[in-house]
């Protein structure tokens, strides 16, 4: 007899690394599980995402060969030897693709197993957290294959692909219906209402007829309508399986939304609501439940962690004595006695990174393009404020300042103005690490509604490829394909090449570049405390990206999940 299982969850995947965090604890979809088993649901998970995922499907000897020849280009490439560089990267790249081509083979033979599943446990609802680039062609096929191996198995998308294209997903995917939000709630009411009919095309009517026409439903702060209450707050349980192959770091809802939601560049500006805190009582309550199985490092999930609200998250940590670390996205500030007394509570609770964007140096663009809200000064006095605030509290507190670089400029400003205000910014700030990120332009932004007055040169078809387009911070920029866009006569390589100029003068003063905020800090709780520590650990991490290895990674896993089961122990 079949059992039947009433909703299948999926992680989407690719067949490379991207970053270093892909395999961190999957909490959306625990969550998701956790919710719906407490309603009387069955749920199953599926989640690929695992340090060494990247090797699997591909031969032993084409990993050793790859992991050789990369070395190379490296040593090469730190030799300012470009040419041999060049020479090797070519000879490389035909390994390379046949590396690919074997994970693209399995994790294509994945899709099958899912319909295996499907069909074996008379699924009715397949739910997949969809991710960018080659992830979301991965889930798009899946979908696809699902759709004419199971027509009445209901296909829902959710994650942070839609989150930033909304209904552009759906016209270009084979999902039935997508979730904009959290979705533990409306997939409740989707399981409830299935159960109520005979088939998928009973369902879809019902559904259409409660929710309207649209096939994206807007959730939490993505709806104006909807209160953001306890049902949007699950403590997700892991099983030993979900730790299986995974860093010990947690992503913790601290609340959703931002602030100031004005930027001209985000897509966060979606959210139809302002920030809206979890109660920091109930936040404390997770972190002292996850630390029974171990956990020890957490990652604020909001956009922004308003201050005063992570000053009571603080003062619940310090309450319970809990011992743990944790990391947070923050905005620049004019800095007070009570912002500096704040941030010194924060880290006296385990507050080890602060990622900050800043977008740019340059006041006027920042005001004019950016529409941050923030100038220069509260750049620099916040990070310096943060610094002053744990040299008080006798902890290491790193922080990581993101640039979007190069940016539309105007009235006379030049991109070499802006390149320089950039630079006496992160000399004055020094922070520990810089992320510069290219212009991009998303669906609903202002920079995408109004590209003509921000100087974007938008192609037709460019967002149902820009969906699709992954993310490769290892080739040279003149083999990368075309972004879809260019800015003010710039095209998408000069772009590129532009951002690329910007990180190499971060470099040449010493601090390491693109690392994110949450191994910021883990790294600094297994010792890697100097910048010639992140400088190594860009370097060997980057290796294993442009390799398709874990190696490395697999290496700093083990020391960050033994050092967070150590400090949890502390906290039982």
């Amino acid at each position: 007899m079949k059992n039947k299982l009433e909703i299948l969850l999926v992680n989407s995947v690719a067949p490379r690394q991207r970053i270093a965090s892909d395999a961190a604890l999957e909490n959306g979809l625990a969550i998701l599980r956790t919710y719906l088993e407490d309603k009387g649901c069955l749920v199953q998970v599926v989640d690929d995402q695992r340090i060494a995922a990247v090797e699997e499907g591909v031969p032993q000897w084409c990993l050793d060969l790859l992991r050789t020849m990369i070395d190379l280009q490296m040593k090469l490439y730190n030799k300012r030897l470009k040419f041999l560089w060049f020479i090797i990267m070519l000879l490389t790249w035909p390994i390379h693709a046949l590396s690919l081509y074997y994970r693209k083979v399995y994790t294509q033979s994945r899709i099958d197993d899912i319909i295996k599943t499907i069909k074996d446990k008379d699924i009715r609802f397949l739910g997949v957290k969809v991710w960018y680039g080659d992830a979301f062609s991965w889930s798009n096929l899946l979908a696809s294959k699902v759709k004419a191996a199971c027509p009445d198995t209901i296909i829902v998308a959710g994650g942070p692909h839609v989150k930033v294209y909304g209904e552009d997903l759906l016209l270009n995917s084979d999902f039935d219906l997508a979730i904009m939000g959290p979705g533990e709630k409306v997939l409740e009411e989707m399981i409830g209402l299935r159960r109520q009919v005979k088939d998928k095309q009973g369902f879809l009517a019902a559904f259409h007829n409660k929710y309207g026409k649209s096939k994206l439903i807007k959730t939490g702060v993505y709806n104006e309508n909807e209160s953001i209450d306890s049902q949007y707050f699950t403590i997700p349980r892991y099983r030993t399986a979900d730790l299986e192959g995974k860093i010990y770091f947690h992503t913790l809802v601290d609340g959703f939304g931002c602030t100031w939601n004005r930027c001209s560049f985000c897509s966060h500006t979606r959210q139809a609501r302002p920030y809206q805190p979890r109660p920091a009582s109930d936040i404390a309550n997770e972190i002292e439940l996850l630390s029974q199985q171990g956990i020890a490092f957490f990652r604020f999930s909001s956009s922004e962690t308003p201050l005063e609200h992570g000053r009571k998250i603080a003062e619940e940590i310090l309450k319970k004595d809990l011992n743990i670390n944790f990391s947070m996205f923050a905005r620049a500030v004019k800095v007070t006695p009570r912002v500096y007394d704040t941030y010194r509570l924060m880290i006296s609770a385990g507050l080890r990174a602060v990622f900050i964007g800043g977008e740019t140096g340059h006041d006027y663009i920042n005001e004019k393009i950016m529409n941050k809200g923030v100038t220069k000064k509260d750049l620099i006095d916040t990070i310096n404020c943060i610094k002053l605030a744990a040299d008080e509290a006798g902890k290491n507190c790193k922080v990581g300042l993101s640039l979007i670089y190069p940016c539309p400029v105007t009235d006379g400003i030049t991109i070499e103005d802006v390149f320089q205000e950039n630079m006496m910014l992160i000399k004055s700030a020094n922070p520990d690490t810089v992320i510069v990120n290219p212009p991009g332009v998303f669906p609903k932004t202002q920079w995408m509604e109004k590209a003509d007055q921000y100087g974007f040169s938008v192609k037709p078809d460019f967002v149902a490829n820009f969906m699709r387009y992954e993310y490769s911070i290892y080739k040279p920029t003149e083999l990368w394909k075309d972004l879809g866009y260019s800015l003010q006569g710039m095209s998408s390589a000069d772009l590129l090449k532009e951002t690329g100029r910007l990180r190499a003068e971060v470099l040449n003063l010493g601090i390491p570049t693109d690392i994110s905020d949450e191994y910021l800090m883990m790294t600094e709780a297994i010792g890697y405390t100097t910048r010639q520590d992140l400088l190594k650990f860009k370097s060997r991490s980057l290796h294993d990206i442009m390799s398709g290895s874990s190696k490395y990674m697999r290496e700093i896993v083990e020391k960050i999940n033994e050092r967070s089961r150590q400090m949890a122990r502390k906290s039982v």
